[in-house]
């Protein structure tokens, strides 16, 4: 299934999600309206919604004007529902759990990462949700490059990979 921005059929947008959870990599737009309906189940009282954007500096980088984001899909794709099933593990009263993120060149202002989940109460939802974002962040293969005035460059990705050190396989970009 397709989903374009107000929930009809679209080749342009992501794909939407399979049972309670939905993670995918993309080159549009995120569907945050869609993901925070999608999120709300009846048995769930809460719903936690992180959305992360493209803020216009960074340290020690005034200007930041772009982000392009790449990512190794084949290992990306899978690393994100592996998230989702951990987060299940731990908290096992889970509703529904999106990991989306995007590639490609970003502007200042745009959504970058989307991370929802439901529980039946607002601890479980809350930490179910920063163990998502920053598990993603630290293992997902994907790569940030910053444009900002007076230069541009890639940063380094945390997350261990088949066929060579993090270094190598960034270098192979």
């Amino acid at each position: 299934m397709r989903l374009g921005p107000s929930g009809q059929g679209n080749d342009s947008a992501i794909v939407g999600p399979r049972g309670d959870d939905w993670v995918a990599l993309s080159e549009h737009p995120l569907p945050l309206t869609e993901v925070a309906t999608w999120v709300v189940r009846p048995d769930c009282g809460a719903s936690v919604i992180f959305t992360g954007t493209v803020r216009d500096h960074a340290e020690g980088r005034p200007g930041v004007c772009a982000l392009e984001y790449e990512a190794y899909r084949e290992q990306a794709e899978p690393r994100l529902a592996g998230i989702a099933g951990e987060a299940r593990r731990r908290w096992p009263d889970l509703g529904r759990v999106a990991l989306l993120h995007r590639v490609g060149r970003l502007e200042v202002e745009v959504a970058s990462v989307v991370v929802a989940v439901s529980a039946p109460h607002r601890g479980n939802a809350f930490e179910a949700a920063r163990f998502c974002i920053d598990t993603l962040k630290a293992t997902v293969p994907i790569w940030k490059k910053e444009t900002w005035q007076g230069g541009e460059a890639w940063s380094s990705c945390t997350a261990d990979l088949p066929g060579g050190s993090v270094h190598t396989v960034a270098a192979q970009r």
